[in-house]
């Protein structure tokens, strides 16, 4: 059976093209992130897969370190991340290479753990890669879940884990088939001058998890409390609040100021306010009194 010898996703409207070295090489894209398959769409990076040789080069400076799955690395011409897991020994069974544009990459995978079900792309190389292109310019990832109202209005819901994300999304689809694109993170991005909020591959507990869009109303952050109840914040503290729930590479001063200065500017465009909330209906009445 022949595979195709290129395929391309779009992610937030950012287009990712795979290019495969070899045949032997392509893999399944999972059924999440198959729903954001675009093949006629022209790549903002394209990254072609080939096998890894024996002897990788050695790493550049270390920029991060995310404990047993990834580290991020200094690259002379870009930077490199090696993912790594204890199935596979003390040696990364991927590595990608991308240059400081952001405009090409490498992935060299092992051939003896590079196994069926693992996508070239597979996490964390989907979520640190677009993190990075997030990060020039583009538009940040929340900690978040995103659910477009009867309106056609995002409404986004912003926690840490275990605040009540994938909770809140349930109580919404008791009501009515809401389309919600994403239980667990959400990108925003400002786009012809509106602010969006765009669905991921990336979902929670509910795997519920969309590439649709929709212009961003409100960003609600999700405090469990005895009664459902809406408070506004100041800019200042709501900024912070939503920055402590978004992705970018920390390693990274461009992206990082960049992030901060687009959190600002979502903070005085939209309305964000802490949701004090009961898991049940009284969410939905009280995000729509305040509509």
């Amino acid at each position: 059976m022949s595979h195709p010898a290129s395929e391309t996703i779009r992610i937030a409207n950012i287009v990712i093209g795979i290019r495969y070295a070899e045949e032997s090489l392509w893999r399944p894209l999972s059924e999440a992130a198959s729903r954001f398959s675009v093949p006629d769409a022209v790549p903002d990076i394209v990254v072609t897969v080939d096998a890894m040789a024996r002897d990788l080069p050695p790493p550049g400076r270390l920029l991060f370190e995310s404990g047993a799955v990834w580290r991020a690395y200094d690259d002379a011409d870009g930077f490199r991340i090696d993912c790594w897991s204890d199935l596979f020994g003390d040696a990364p069974y991927k590595s990608a290479f991308f240059d400081r544009d952001l405009r090409a990459g490498r992935i060299l995978v092992r051939p003896d753990a590079f196994l069926d079900t693992m996508h070239p792309l597979d996490y964390p190389l989907d979520e640190v890669l677009i993190a990075h292109l997030l990060g020039r310019g583009r538009g940040v990832e929340l900690h978040g879940c995103g659910i477009i109202d009867r309106d056609g209005r995002g409404q986004l819901f912003v926690g840490q884990s275990g605040a009540g994300k994938t909770t809140t999304a349930r109580v919404w689809l008791a009501e009515a088939p809401y389309d919600i694109v994403s239980d667990d993170r959400v990108i925003v991005r400002n786009i012809d001058g509106e602010w969006r909020m765009f669905g991921t591959p990336w979902h929670g507990e509910a795997e519920l998890s969309s590439p649709q869009s929709a212009p961003l109303a409100a960003i609600h952050l999700l405090v469990q409390a005895p009664r459902t109840e809406l408070v506004s914040l100041p800019p200042a503290q709501a900024a912070a609040a939503l920055f402590g729930c978004t992705f970018p590479p920390f390693y990274d001063a461009e992206a990082l100021s960049f992030t901060l200065e687009c959190l600002d500017r979502i903070v005085r465009d939209l309305p964000v306010r802490a949701l004090r909330f009961l898991p049940d209906r009284s969410i939905i009445e009280c995000v729509r009194s305040a509509a």
